[in-house]
C-alpha cells in the first residue's frame, strides 16, 4: 500500500518583479518619448529654420529693390510684407513670424540694409507630453543684406607683381574693400611710406609693404578670386544714336562748349582753358579716347563715356584731369557707372587730381591698366566711385579718395549673413 503524497505550500513572492516591470516600462516609455518627439522636433527645426532663411531673404530682396528711396530702411513696410508672405507659403501664419529691420541682435544689429526674421512655432508632444505636460517650441531664425554690391575697388588681373601698386601718400577707399585678384606673393605692393585706408583688403596673392606704410583695416591673403561683378553689363547700342561728330573732336575755347550725347567718332580731346558742358546720357567715343586737359573745366552730370574703337579710328586712352566734375547716371543700365572701357581694350586709363577733380561713378575697364595722381597736398579730389580694372597704380603727394556714396550701380548683394 503506497503512502499518500503530501502537498507542500509554495512560498510567497515579494512583487519584485511587478516593480521592475514599472520601472521598466516608465524608461521604455522614456525612451520611446524622445525618438519620436526629438525627432518630430529636428525635422520641424528644420522646416522652421529654411522657412525664416526664405523669408529674409525675400525682405533683403525687397530692402535692394528699393535701396534707391528708402537706403535699407523698410518705411512702408514692403520688405516686412514680404517676409510674412514668404513664411506664409511655408504654411506659417504671421502670428509666427517676427521681422525685425534692421536686426535687433546679433553681428548686423541697427544696420541698415539688414533684416532678421525670427519664426517661433510649439508643436505638441506626444509621450513626452507624460513628463512636461508642454508643447514644444521651435525657433528658426535668419538673417539677410539687401544692399547694392559694395564694389570698392576690384582689380581682376589674375597674375603680377604689384596688381595694386600704392605709391601715393594718402590713399582712402570710403567704407568700401580693395580686392586684389593676382596670386603673386607681391599682388598688392606698397614700397613707400603712407596712408591707405579700406574696410578691408582681400588679396588672393600675397602683399608686399616695404615702406612701412600705414593700413588701417584688416589684410586677409589666399582669399579666392572674385569674379568680375559687372560682367553682366551690356555694352551701349549704337542703334538710334546720333553721330555728333564724324571725325575727332577738339574743343578749345574760352567760350562755353555744350556737348550733347551721341556717338563720336575719333574721340574727344577738351584742351587749354575749354569750358565744357556735358548734358546727361551716354557718350559713345569710337577711337581716339577721351581727353581732358589739366587747365580746362569740364561739367557733366548724370554721364557715362564709353570708350571703344571703330573701323576708322583706332582706340585712344582716357585720360581726366583739370577742373573736371563728373557725376554718373542716376538711373537705367548705366546707373552708377562713369567710364566704361570695351572690355577686350588694354588702352590705359589715367586720372590726376589737381585740388578740385570730382568723379563719383565706377570706373570700369576689365583689362585695362589704371593710374591715379594726386597732385594737390590739400584738396578735394574724389577720383572714382570705385574701380573694376585690371590693374592699378596710385602715386601722388596729395591725397586720393575713392567715394561711391550713394548711388552705386544695380549691382544686387541679397544673401544669408546669419
Amino acid at each position: 500500500m503506497m503512502a499518500p503524497s503530501v502537498r507542500r505550500p509554495r512560498p510567497s513572492r515579494p512583487g519584485k518583479v511587478l516593480v521592475w516591470v514599472v520601472l521598466s516600462l516608465a524608461v521604455i516609455v522614456g525612451i520611446v518619448a524622445i525618438n519620436l518627439d526629438g525627432g518630430r522636433l529636428l525635422e520641424e527645426r528644420r522646416r522652421v529654420q529654411a522657412a525664416a532663411d526664405a523669408a529674409a531673404l525675400a525682405a533683403g530682396a525687397d530692402l535692394y529693390e528699393n535701396y534707391w528711396t528708402n537706403h535699407g530702411q523698410d518705411p512702408a513696410g514692403t520688405a516686412r510684407a514680404a517676409a510674412v508672405k514668404s513664411a506664409a507659403s511655408n504654411g506659417l501664419p504671421a502670428g509666427a513670424v517676427a521681422v525685425n529691420i534692421p536686426p535687433r541682435s546679433g553681428t548686423f544689429a541697427g544696420q541698415a540694409g539688414y533684416v532678421e526674421v525670427i519664426i517661433r512655432r510649439d508643436i505638441g508632444a506626444t509621450f513626452g507630453r507624460l513628463f512636461t505636460n508642454q508643447d514644444l517650441p521651435v525657433v528658426g531664425r535668419g538673417v539677410a543684406r539687401g544692399e547694392p554690391l559694395k564694389i570698392g575697388l576690384i582689380l581682376l588681373a589674375p597674375s603680377g607683381a604689384g596688381a595694386f601698386l600704392n605709391k601715393s601718400l594718402a590713399f582712402t577707399m570710403t567704407n568700401s574693400p580693395i580686392i586684389v585678384n593676382s596670386s603673386d606673393p607681391a599682388a598688392y605692393d606698397q614700397p613707400t611710406f603712407g596712408v591707405t585706408i579700406a574696410s578691408r583688403y582681400d588679396v588672393t596673392g600675397g602683399y608686399n609693404n616695404s615702406g612701412g606704410a600705414l593700413l588701417v583695416g584688416k589684410m586677409r591673403t589666399g582669399v579666392p578670386p572674385t569674379p568680375d561683378p559687372l560682367a553682366f553689363l551690356p555694352i551701349p547700342s549704337t542703334a538710334g544714336a546720333p553721330v555728333r561728330s564724324a571725325a575727332p573732336l577738339t574743343v578749345n575755347s574760352l567760350f562755353p562748349t555744350v556737348l550733347r550725347p551721341g556717338i563720336y567718332q575719333g574721340g574727344i580731346h577738351i584742351k587749354s582753358l575749354s569750358i565744357v558742358l556735358m548734358l546727361p546720357g551716354v557718350y559713345i567715343m569710337q577711337g581716339g579716347g577721351f581727353k581732358v586737359d589739366t587747365l580746362a573745366t569740364v561739367t557733366a552730370l548724370e554721364v557715362m563715356v564709353y570708350n571703344t574703337t571703330s573701323g576708322g579710328y583706332a582706340p585712344g586712352p582716357i585720360t581726366v584731369s583739370g577742373n573736371v566734375v563728373m557725376t554718373a547716371p542716376l538711373s537705367g543700365i548705366y546707373q552708377g557707372i562713369s567710364l566704361f572701357q570695351d572690355r577686350s581694350l588694354t588702352t590705359p586709363i589715367s586720372m590726376t587730381g589737381v585740388g578740385l577733380t570730382v568723379l563719383t561713378g565706377v570706373v570700369y575697364a576689365a583689362q585695362a591698366p589704371v593710374s591715379l595722381t594726386g597732385l594737390v597736398a590739400v584738396g578735394l579730389d574724389v577720383l572714382g566711385g570705385a574701380y573694376v580694372v585690371n590693374s592699378l597704380t596710385v602715386q601722388g603727394v596729395g591725397a586720393v579718395n575713392i567715394d561711391l556714396k550713394l548711388n552705386p550701380p544695380r549691382v544686387p548683394d541679397v544673401r544669408l549673413v546669419e
